[in-house]
């Protein structure tokens, strides 16, 4: 790709093949990322890949007995020993994990922290052989990353680093409206929720207000500049 003379600004071959784009979207709870995620699926024709999908499943196969926890630690862990530890420690987990209202946020951050115990990127490694399997074309965005290792897991795999910023009031008001209910100081805490703030993004939205077509014209403004921004990355 990098031999092709590209158009900085369409992030296209002049014969017309698009360079993929690949984004890496971050933001704190409340801050809107994943409404800006379903704005870039539904105008852009982003393609949206979680790294969570298959630790929710873990969860729910843990803690609801919904699926077979020994085939999904299977993606996570080659080693049938590691895997026997991990199912043990996650059992173990459960025997003082406590229910929370609504979205069990506390037990997706704990299920991932066991696993990433035993190795940090087991979530990047299962998602970036999902996402080879079906091929890089097009608009490939991912909105659920929340540590610095895999941060950098995938701004080494030359994804563009997009960090949604909103004032914690803001954010807090907002989960309020819409779940009726704010989840645990402990919660707010996380290292899930705080590693990211102070990690160097390629770009930053500001997203403190509400008017949604407002918000909707930067992030179209914001696609333009990361096209032409994939583009010169592939000539470099």
């Amino acid at each position: 790709m990098s031999q092709l003379a590209l158009d900085e600004q369409t992030a296209t071959t002049p014969s017309g093949i698009e360079v993929p784009l690949r984004v890496l979207l971050t933001g704190s709870m409340g801050s809107g990322k994943s409404f800006i995620s379903s704005y870039l699926t539904r105008k852009h024709g982003a393609m949206r890949w979680s790294r969570t999908e298959l630790m929710k499943r873990l969860a729910h196969a843990i803690a609801d007995h919904i699926g077979d926890a020994d085939d999904i630690l299977a993606k996570l862990f080659a080693a049938e020993d590691e895997r026997a530890q991990v199912l043990a420690e996650l059992l173990a987990y459960m025997d003082t994990y406590a229910p929370e209202p609504g979205k069990p946020r506390r037990l997706y951050q704990d299920i991932t922290q066991i696993c990433q115990d035993h190795d940090p990127l087991c979530f990047e490694r299962e998602l970036a052989q999902r996402i080879e399997s079906v091929g890089v074309a097009g608009f490939s965005l991912i909105d659920d990353v929340r540590s610095r290792d895999a941060f950098d897991f995938f701004a080494a795999h030359r994804y563009i680093t997009v960090r949604v910023e909103a004032d914690e009031k803001v954010r807090r008001q907002r989960m309020l409206d819409r779940d009726g209910y704010l989840p645990s100081e402990a919660t707010f805490a996380h290292p899930s929720e705080t590693e990211l703030a102070g990690a160097a993004h390629d770009y930053c939205i500001n997203n403190d207000g509400d008017d949604a077509d407002e918000l909707y014209a930067r992030v179209d403004e914001l696609v333009a500049r990361m096209r032409a921004d994939s583009a010169a990355r592939a000539r470099s």
